[in-house]
């Protein structure tokens, strides 16, 4: 039997629709090296790693949005399970994807002796997990898109996805 973080490692998780210019305007689709991404003025090199920083965003200014009924959603294609894998040439962060694991167990109300039990079946708990990560990562989708929209570009300096996560309340030291 899988773990639990191997199932849910196998998702791929969504994001609104209404996001997508969100997506286009700060990430690559593709894989490109860090100097074609500078050049284009993307700040992510892939989707998931806007995904991944909207995630802790949303997570660290507690700002969990779900999905409207009728909402649309789209994904890029890219299961959990590759997100920070070596495939250019930095440094591989696959460790990261456990951080976020962590974190929506943390923040779920599964109720994890019933799926022990037996009496739930994990794909509903990977779902239920699924779910969290998802409006976290509205959460951070929304806080950016705001920002963009009043005028204020939260991304002229080279800390300033740092001091956006440190003014969400990342560093309560």
């Amino acid at each position: 039997m899988d773990s639990l973080f191997d199932e849910w490692k196998t998702s791929i998780p969504k994001y609104s629709v209404k996001f997508k210019g969100l997506f286009s305007s700060l990430a690559n689709k593709y894989t490109a090296s860090s100097e074609k991404v500078v050049s284009l003025g993307k700040h992510f090199e892939l989707q998931y790693e806007l995904y991944t920083y909207a995630f802790f965003l949303g997570l660290y200014s507690n700002i969990r949005i779900g999905f409207g009924e009728v909402e649309k959603k789209t994904d890029f294609s890219n299961p959990i399970q590759t997100w920070g894998s070596k495939k250019t040439t930095r440094e591989d962060y696959t460790y990261i994807r456990e951080y976020m694991f962590m974190a929506v167990v943390a923040k779920s109300d599964v109720d994890f002796l019933s799926l022990d039990k037996g009496e739930v079946e994990s794909k509903v708990v990977v779902n239920q997990l699924i779910t969290v990560l998802e409006e976290y990562v509205y959460g951070g989708l929304t806080i950016i898109s705001e920002k963009i929209e009043d005028g204020i570009n939260p991304f002229l300096t080279n800390d300033s996805f740092l001091q956006l996560l440190l003014k969400s309340g990342f560093d309560k030291s």
